[in-house]
């Protein structure tokens, strides 16, 4: 009989350990567009490691408005950087678009004649490339057609093509059917992440840098690449910057954008982005002090 109580008083026991544990396990919701996902979801998986009372939810964007301890992850300023992206125009290799841009240097005045509509545009001006290829553009909040846009400074509404629903995974998809689509994405999108070279037989188009650029640009080595941006500017190439907003009142979130801002750096070129400045890493670091601060 004793052995009995002392059984069940030791099942009751546990069953109310592991409920408070349960209570105790906060829980982070993260909105995270694709060309950053694999990233983001390694960083969870290494700070649950060290930190047993948090987990990682990742929700859609019609989730948003009832998750909690939200964390989206965004190119747009008010933000807590960590990293920047870049963006690049691509075709499929050996297609006809490639043949017709293969000759060519774009720099910038040409880039927006080939990607976005001009109300003063003359057909007969036009290159056989502008005339000839197939745009294609990516419709979501946060895709890399909304980024090259802006950093041209010209209406996303302004491109010419199609555009594409859906992560901007899609837009690969597009060209890869399309002979004659051209596109825009993000590098950890163009590149196959484990072998570093362009992914799906893509090719990065020419454009006009100066000698080490064009170089780097044809050999197309996502490392090389990656250095080349964050030594160098190029009015072809945008690069921006990425970050994550949320509730700066959240003591569980900004312990985990801290722990990001310390930690991520040396995990930023794996997943094809690049890193931002360390004195820009620490004024981001600052920023969530003097916020905690003003709220204590």
């Amino acid at each position: 009989m004793k052995k009995t109580v002392y059984l069940i008083a030791l099942i009751l026991g546990l069953q109310l350990t592991n409920a408070a544990s349960a209570q105790d396990v906060e829980t982070i919701s993260l909105r995270v567009p694709d060309f950053a996902h694999a990233l983001v979801e390694n960083l969870a998986q290494e700070y649950s490691r060290s930190h047993s009372g948090v987990e990682f939810r990742f929700v859609s964007a019609k989730e948003l408005s009832s998750a909690t301890n939200v964390l989206v992850l965004t190119t747009d300023e008010p933000s807590v950087n960590f990293a920047r992206y870049a963006v690049l125009p691509i075709t499929k290799k050996g297609t006809e678009a490639d043949k017709l841009t293969a000759s060519r240097r774009l720099n910038a005045k040409k880039l927006r004649s080939l990607f976005f509509k001009s109300d003063d545009e003359d057909e007969d001006e036009q290159s056989k490339a502008e005339q000839k290829v197939h745009i294609y553009t990516g419709n979501s909040q946060l895709s890399a057609s909304r980024a090259y846009a802006s950093y041209l400074n010209e209406d996303v509404n302004g491109y010419k093509g199609k555009k594409v629903s859906g992560d901007d995974s899609y837009l690969t998809a597009a060209i890869s059917r399309d002979p004659l689509g051209v596109t825009v994405n993000y590098l950890s999108n163009i590149f196959d992440l484990e072998s570093r070279k362009p992914g799906s037989e893509l090719a990065i188009l020419p454009l006009d840098l100066d000698k080490h650029g064009r170089q780097v640009l044809d050999a197309a080595n996502l490392d090389n690449i990656l250095t080349l941006l964050e030594e160098q500017e190029y009015a072809e190439i945008p690069v921006g910057t990425v970050g994550f907003s949320y509730d700066i009142t959240d003591r569980t979130v900004n312990d985990f954008v801290s722990w990001v801002l310390t930690n991520a750096t040396g995990e930023l070129h794996r997943y094809g982005l690049l890193t931002l400045p360390q004195n820009e890493l620490t004024a981001q670091l600052q920023r969530i002090l003097n916020k905690e601060l003003a709220q204590n």
